[in-house]
């Protein structure tokens, strides 16, 4: 028998006017619709920029549902234009309570080929490399998002930025304002990833950098004295570690992550606010789906 082979479903349907069930036949592709039509309907705009590249960064988010919007930013101090349009993305993401149907607009050709095209789960799939010897970038991020992506369906769309997109305009102003932010974060993972030797190849081969380790050192960058700075927003509950102060260089604005002021978070069972951060801090997600 010639012809495609369609693997049909018996789907039980409510009928409000025959009150009763009705059978129907369905093939894959109809199927996958309708259960697609039961997720929620939202619709994700975002944007990320980075002034210079590196340098103080933020991200953007509106998310739609229905007659509901919500915006959402955040702004670092030091990072990259790629991370903060993969930072974006994930948070508009992570937001959401309940598996849904989405619709994610983003202007980042790197968000939006690298998943639309394969390329970022064949990095995964090589243990992070691009290449025999090149290692994919941001990997904390992908890993990050890889794991949120898999929660809902989601279509990646690729806009034109600033062609008028009311949506995509407002994420970008979003984003610029978070960061121009005074309150911004230390995107840790970045620095590190700066501050530590660059791995050259699968055999171990690296390439030596210079660790700052105290205030008054020449910025390796450009040799300007380094001064103390302490992050300035507190720990959050979730996180495992944090650093109690870092090296700044006030002439290129680099930031140097020191081991010495690493600092472990140890959870206090006994304090019932810590004990219920994460039910807050659902409560907090409920009210927008």
């Amino acid at each position: 028998m010639g012809g495609g082979v369609f693997f049909m479903k018996v789907v039980r349907t409510y009928n409000e006017e025959e009150r009763g069930y009705r059978e129907n036949l369905m093939d894959d592709s109809e199927l996958v619709g309708a259960i697609k039509e039961t997720f929620s309907q939202v619709v994700i705009h975002t944007d990320g920029a980075a002034e210079p590249n590196p340098g103080s960064g933020g991200y953007g988010v509106v998310l739609q549902y229905g007659k509901h919007r919500k915006e959402l930013s955040g702004g670092f101090e030091r990072t990259t234009n790629n991370r903060m349009e993969l930072m974006g993305a994930i948070v508009g993401l992570e937001t959401l309570t309940a598996k849904c149907s989405v619709r994610l607009y983003s202007d980042s050709k790197y968000l939006v080929d690298s998943v639309n095209q394969g390329s970022v789960f064949k990095w995964r799939q090589n243990d992070w490399y691009r290449t025999r010897k090149e290692r994919a970038k941001n990997v904390d991020l992908w890993q990050r998002f890889l794991d949120v992506y898999g929660r809902h369906e989601v279509t990646l769309v690729w806009v034109k930025g600033h062609a008028g997109n009311p949506d995509n305009e407002c994420c970008d102003r979003l984003a610029l304002a978070a960061a121009k932010s005074p309150n911004r974060q230390v995107d840790t993972a970045y620095i590190e990833s700066e501050d530590s030797p660059s791995q050259n190849s699968k055999s171990g081969k690296r390439h030596s950098r210079i660790k700052h380790k105290q205030e008054g050192e020449p910025c390796r960058k450009c040799q300007s004295p380094l001064v103390k700075r302490s992050p300035r927003k507190k720990p959050k509950a979730s996180q495992a570690y944090y650093y109690e102060w870092y090296l700044y260089c006030p002439n290129c604005r680099s930031m140097y992550m020191v081991e010495e002021a690493k600092r472990f978070i140890e959870p206090d069972l006994d304090d019932p606010s810590e004990a219920n951060a994460g039910e807050e801090e659902n409560e907090c997600k409920r009210r927008l789906f």
